[in-house]
């Protein structure tokens, strides 16, 4: 699988400024040059390498003028395309728009594919064909490896797979509204971010409350229990009494008789545990002694 890919420069300053500062010559020269020569301006700007942003230009009060002439307008609305639009953007509007020549073209089709980067980073040839509006796939990648060169995008060509995997781009100028489209999403993403922290820490507030009661619980169980275990040690020696007289010797019989008090407890658990050590059922089991011969 061949591929090309390109780094971003090793710099602190964002593609924006870096791509900023190859506009502002023609931002110098739009504070003098109105009508035609404005114009003139523009048809440069767009064909000039490297300026690939153009929003400042387009704010600029001579610029913005453009607007209001009917034989200047159409230069007005094809800046705004390059600044924020699309090659399918001009293609739809051709009629009504000046002639690009090859060179804004080519920046042109380059432009929209930052902007289709923003929705996909693995974009297929066969899209890319169609909307660019290119012949065949060598014209593209040649496209493709101009704009990663120009470090437009950090991309790979994975020819292979017929794509281009795009790790990252530069931004564009924002459409009018896209400032407000994007504080409405900003402001609905805090909005669940904040609801959904409120609920996390209400549920940490529960844990916290259950845990607290299970501790208190397993060490008032533990508590008892080692106390019931205490008493019993304590008492068991007691709880045996010789009653028979022995033959004499060796070979005499010894009995011995057991008796247990019921123990009434709290709760099943301590029950359970008492039997568990040997003593027998549960509450409620009366357990009585037994007579047993000694056999030794």
């Amino acid at each position: 699988m061949a591929s090309a890919s390109a780094e971003t420069p090793a710099t602190n300053e964002s593609f924006k400024s870096v791509f900023g500062r190859r506009l502002e010559p023609y931002l110098a020269l739009s504070k003098s040059a109105k009508g035609a020569g404005c114009v003139q301006l523009i048809k440069d700007v767009l064909t000039a390498p490297g300026v690939v942003v153009f929003g400042e230009l387009l704010a600029m009060p001579n610029v913005v003028e453009l607007k209001s002439n009917p034989d200047h307008a159409r230069y007005h609305r094809l800046l705004e395309i390059f600044s924020y639009g699309t090659y399918q953007d001009y293609q739809q509007n051709k009629d009504s728009l000046p002639e690009i020549t090859v060179a804004q073209r080519t920046k042109l089709q380059q432009l929209s594919i930052v902007t289709l980067s923003e929705r996909v980073r693995a974009i297929p040839y066969a899209h890319l064909l169609q909307y660019l509006e290119i012949d065949n796939v060598r014209q593209l990648e040649d496209l493709i490896m101009d704009a990663i060169y120009q470090n437009l995008i950090n991309a790979n060509l994975d020819q292979k797979l017929k794509q281009v995997e795009v790790h990252s781009a530069m931004g564009r100028d924002l459409r009018p509204g896209q400032a407000q489209d994007m504080l409405r999403v900003l402001a609905e993403w805090t909005k669940t971010s904040e609801a959904m922290l409120k609920a996390l820490s209400h549920k940490m507030d529960e844990v916290r409350v259950n845990y607290e009661k299970e501790k208190e619980a397993k060490e008032a169980f533990e508590k008892e229990l080692e106390s019931i275990k205490k008493e019993n040690a304590a008492s068991g020696g007691g709880k045996h009494r010789k009653v028979g007289g022995g033959g004499g010797g060796h070979h005499g019989s010894h009995m011995m008789e057991y008796e247990m008090e019921q123990h009434m407890f709290q709760s099943p658990e301590f029950a359970n545990e008492y039997a568990r050590l040997g003593h027998g059922g549960g509450p409620g089991n009366k357990r009585t002694g037994k007579r047993v011969q000694n056999r030794g």
